[in-house]
């Protein structure tokens, strides 16, 4: 249960988030302006950065938005450290060993490190659903979209 005297954060606090992620897509268009854009058809390399930079804009002020219209939520939860430290972990695990071992290996082992950071998660369900994500992975990338990336070892 809270007490009643807790103290509120301030407007600069509760807006600081979206207004990090404000500055991050600003950048990104900044950047990315002089880029030749293309069409849809033929995208050229500033269409994706540009669209990514006004995506991260546009949640970056509903974040805002969002922050400055509910002044009466006290602090949230304490952080979760296990969950960033193994998401985290498996973000780089992949990119370090994706181009050595290829995607199967490497999307198998980003989604089991990255499902300890649950503290629900159990060796059966860890091994169950890797095998499934790699499986769906290996499907949407490898047959259907057919990307040059070796599904095992070169």
């Amino acid at each position: 249960m809270q007490g009643v005297d807790q103290v509120q954060p301030s407007i600069a606090k509760r807006a600081s988030s979206g207004g990090v992620l404000l500055l991050i897509g600003l950048i990104i268009l900044v950047v990315a302006w002089n880029y030749p854009v293309g069409r849809l058809t033929q995208m050229g390399p500033g269409f994706i950065p540009r669209v990514v930079g006004f995506v991260i804009c546009a949640l970056a002020a509903a974040i805002i938005a969002i922050d400055l219209s509910a002044p009466s939520h006290a602090r949230g939860e304490k952080m979760h450290w296990r969950g960033l430290i193994f998401v985290s972990a498996a973000i780089l695990i992949f990119a370090s060993v994706v181009d050595r071992v290829g995607l199967v290996p490497s999307m198998f082992l980003a989604v089991a490190v990255s499902m300890l950071a649950d503290f629900d998660a159990r060796p059966l369900n860890i091994l169950v659903y890797a095998t499934l994500a790699t499986l769906g992975g290996w499907l949407l990338f490898v047959v259907a979209l057919e990307l040059p990336i070796p599904a095992f070892w070169r």
